[in-house]
């Protein structure tokens, strides 16, 4: 290693570390040991033009261990992104540009955020398939550590890595041996090496990862000429190198502190008193290489493929209406579904192997290793993985559309969590909505996932009651700039003539009004709505409101939900699923508090209270 190139790198393991001293908090043992590794692939392999950081044909970069990101905002920084030496000191800080996790920002080039582990594998699997859907020619790099491939979620999206043959794609795995509780041995001594080549990876491996900088740069090149696979490079390094806790589990997630990182910088040749310090000589040499980033950028031929006019798609959904027959929600979202596929080529729709079940199955053809048109993806059984790969695919200009059972929340929720975090353009088809899924009993019955969804942050929960709800439910999500779980039922649902598309952009109208005053009011939402209705044969003060989007009435004014739900009147909440969250909006929740059961739809009902017979009991009881 030449001396400008070892300073270099020992100049971003000593920002790093300034970094985590000034926060007194954060992790100083990664990026220790992984800037020689990130050096040489920001300055060395990967294109971007720190001038243009959304260049549709750059290289992505994805932080999967994201506990290391002092070396990140430090490179990024050396490299002339739109970082200040104020930026790093505040490094943790409450509204800085440094936070101690990435935060999803690509003009600051954080390409997406990361932070529980595992999920930057996936998300780099969902931009590879994006790149490749759309005819890129750059790649996607990941960096990831021990507790990455610990996690389930690293398996089951290189398993359809492999299985899509994504050469664009290559990891780097931080192989230092060590986790928080100690040497990785003590739980983790599986073949990892054979466990790739299984899933039909290209495995590479440098030994020594801290110095050998031509090995590190030899293995890159390699990589990136992989025709038909995806590549991991094990690259063993030590944690927290250079320090005297080096190779030990301390040195994960502290500061090393003053005297400490004294010894560090005379070790590396640095003053030991200067923090923040950088050498002209050093600042010189990422110039250079800055100037000649810029330079390969400008003889570069790339073409911008932009998302479809989301405007134009909706104004030709809008006539998906239904006055004649009746659907179950989830055949009413296939019909718009398709419609929204015929008219958008930047869309993946997929499901994890429910697609006769979810109605999702747009086209017969899907995408396979040979061919990424299709606008349709199998997914196989990995519904964490799929919502974190859907995650990575929204980084670029592409809508990901993707489906389960309503239940199997409870499977990927750190990946919904994450895609309402960074406000990814996802659109979740969750199905077979509530107990009345039948046969298939509890293990299939969701009770708490519509109070689970309704909880987070970012996230419209949506739940329809029929095709015309349906559509205006695409409508909204196609508007929204965020994630959409839109959620169906498995049984047909009476068609509602006073559904309105227009009226549910507000989260909740009024469905149904009595001639004269009401005293009572039903707030009803999905397969519960026609459910409501029917009492009004009998009780003629009632007013029925849909709620389809309970986050969308809570935006609207309070003239509006004064005029909705009138608090001098009484309000029943009427969904087959946990009360919980009603206690908002109604007096007295009707709901399920409890598991389901294994039973046909009709004695579902019946067991459960959710008859006209047993609603009318209550309502009297109640008046």
């Amino acid at each position: 290693m030449d001396f400008i190139t070892n300073k270099s790198i020992n100049t971003l393991r000593i920002l790093s570390i300034d970094m985590v001293n000034s926060a007194n908090s954060g992790h100083s043992g990664m990026p220790l040991g992984c800037a020689t590794m990130m050096f040489i692939l920001w300055t060395k392999i990967m294109n971007f033009n720190p001038e243009n950081p959304l260049w549709h044909e750059r290289d992505r970069f994805i932080l999967s261990n994201g506990h290391g990101c002092a070396l990140l905002y430090s490179i990024l920084f050396m490299l002339n992104f739109p970082y200040t030496l104020g930026d790093l000191k505040n490094f943790r800080q409450l509204h800085s540009k440094t936070p101690g996790h990435p935060e999803y920002n690509k003009s600051l080039g954080i390409e997406i955020s990361t932070g529980p582990l595992g999920q930057g594998i996936a998300n780099g699997v969902g931009m590879a398939i994006s790149a490749k859907k759309l005819g890129y020619k750059h790649n996607i790099y990941v960096m990831c550590g021990d507790g990455c491939l610990m996690e389930g979620i690293s398996y089951d999206s290189a398993s359809i890595a492999g299985h899509l043959g994504l050469n664009n794609l290559i990891l780097l795995y931080d192989n230092n041996g060590i986790t928080i509780d100690g040497k990785t041995d003590i739980t983790f001594t599986e073949n990892t090496k054979d466990r790739f080549l299984a899933l039909n990876w290209n495995v590479l491996e440098v030994l020594d990862g801290d110095n050998d900088v031509d090995d590190i740069y030899n293995k890159l090149l390699i990589a990136k000429s992989s025709l038909d696979k995806p590549t991991i490079i094990f690259i063993k390094t030590t944690i927290g190198y250079g320090s005297v806790l080096e190779g030990t589990s301390a040195v994960h997630g502290i500061a090393l502190g003053s005297e400490r990182t004294k010894l560090l910088k005379s070790k590396f040749g640095f003053d030991t008193e200067k923090t923040y310090f950088i050498d002209n000589d050093v600042k010189q040499f990422f110039d250079e290489i800055i100037n000649q980033k810029i330079k390969n950028y400008r003889n570069t031929k790339y073409s911008d493929k932009s998302l479809l006019d989301v405007k134009y798609v909706i104004d030709n959904i809008k006539c998906i209406k239904n006055k004649d027959r009746d659907y179950s929600t989830r055949d009413s979202s296939f019909i718009v579904l398709k419609a929204i596929s015929e008219l958008m080529d930047n869309i993946i729709v997929g499901s994890a192997d429910l697609s006769e079940s979810n109605k999702t199955m747009i086209d017969k053809q899907f995408i396979s290793k040979h061919n990424f048109i299709p606008k349709y993806i199998n997914y196989g059984v990995r519904e964490h993985a799929m919502c974190s790969i859907a995650n990575g695919m929204s980084t670029y200009d592409i809508l990901p559309v993707v489906s389960t059972f309503l239940v199997f929340i409870s499977y990927c929720l750190s990946s919904i969590r994450m895609s309402a975090l960074s406000k990814h353009k996802v659109i979740y088809v969750f199905t077979h909505d509530s107990i009345f899924l039948g046969e298939d009993g509890p293990t299939h019955q969701p009770i708490e996932s519509l109070t689970i969804l309704r909880s987070i942050p970012n996230l419209l929960t949506i739940r329809p009651c029929d095709l015309t709800e349906v559509s205006s439910a695409y409508q909204i999500a196609l508007e929204y700039e965020g994630p959409s779980a839109i959620v169906l039922s498995r049984q047909t649902l009476p068609n509602i003539t006073t559904s309105c598309m227009e009226k549910m952009k507000k989260g909740a109208y009024i469905i149904y009004e009595p001639v004269n005053t009401p005293e009572l009011i039903i707030i009803a939402t999905g397969s519960e709505v026609s459910l409501a209705l029917e009492i009004t044969n009998k009780f003629k003060n009632i007013r029925i409101v849909s709620m389809p989007c309970c986050e969308l009435f809570d935006l609207q004014n309070d003239e509006y939900k004064e005029y909705i739900l009138p608090k001098n009147i009484k309000k029943i909440s009427l969904e087959a699923g946990s009360t919980l969250g009603w206690y908002k909006y109604a007096d007295y929740p009707y709901g399920i508090d409890t598991f389901g059961e294994s039973a046909n739809i009709i004695d579902l009902k019946k067991n459960f209270g959710f008859t006209l017979e047993n609603l009318e009991k209550n309502i009297i009881r109640l008046l």
